[in-house]
């Protein structure tokens, strides 16, 4: 057969091999599915929280006596920096768990050769990575604006992860649970926009009477913005093992509950 190629036909009992794994399948998925709105889902948190920093730190700041020796602007940064991140998680999983459970989509993914363990992981891989470039383009503008650093870089990078952690976990079980869209703005505007503003974003703890300052020690927001606060300014109303216990323990008591909600197939249309 002169001029004819010969291919050799693999036999019929060879096991199949996907390109790539199903985790990493799914995980670039989610990814894509942000990166394809980058302007809504990325560049719009980074300027709404960018310009929280302007207004409430370079204008207003000016009229507010420094925090601890802080200026206001460099104070505020940390919670801002939480408080998006913590947006941007809620939302990516949420919307995205929701819109799969809506469309039947999540049935086909659970039907695939995908361990539940996995789809979790993927969902929140997505929130993770969502909040990281979220937060990096908040520090790219916000830090030269302040002229701020990093104090304590250890504790900085391990609480945000802690931070990260948290929000695409809180957005994944609650996308498993809402009904509609409504629910998961209902979410936004009664609990978490609440919890920021009451989290000691724009004050500390210190200038609160006692009774509220211990009531806001019960606020989950609290501690997710003083550990990176501690990471960035170096001090915050608690101590640096406090915060990271409290938001690492946050972190696991949401992924149990997540993983009993994936687990047990708990997720309906």
């Amino acid at each position: 057969m002169s001029g004819l190629e010969t291919h050799t036909l693999r036999p019929y009992d060879d096991p199949f091999r996907a390109d790539r794994a199903p985790f990493v399948w799914l995980a670039e998925r989610e990814v894509l599915r942000f990166i394809n709105i980058w302007q809504y889902s990325i560049i719009g948190p980074v300027l709404s929280t960018i310009l929280f920093v302007i207004v409430f730190g370079s204008v207003l700041g000016r009229h507010v006596d420094s925090t601890g020796g802080v200026p206001y602007g460099q104070f505020i940064l940390p919670g801002l920096l939480a408080q998006a991140i913590v947006n941007v998680g809620f939302f990516n999983g949420t919307t995205s768990l929701f819109e799969a459970r809506r469309d039947r989509y999540i049935h086909d993914v659970f039907a695939s050769p995908l361990r539940w363990w996995e789809i979790n992981a993927a969902l929140v891989a997505g929130g993770i990575a969502r909040g990281a470039i979220v937060g990096a383009g908040v520090l790219a503008i916000g830090m030269p604006l302040t002229h701020g650093g990093v104090a304590r870089p250890a504790v900085f990078v391990f609480g945000t992860l802690g931070v990260l952690v948290v929000a695409a976990q809180t957005g994944v079980i609650a996308g498993s649970l809402t009904k509609s869209l409504d629910h998961v703005y209902s979410m936004e505007s009664i609990i978490l926009l609440p919890l920021g503003f009451l989290g000691g974003i724009f004050y500390s703890i210190q200038q609160l009477p006692p009774v509220w300052a211990a009531i806001s020690h019960a606020n989950p927001v609290f501690w997710l913005v003083q550990v990176v606060r501690i990471g960035l300014l170096g001090s915050g109303d608690t101590s640096a093992v406090s915060a990271l216990a409290v938001v690492w323990g946050l972190a696991a008591a949401l992924t149990v509950w997540s993983a009993v909600i994936f687990g047990r197939n708990h997720l309906k249309a």
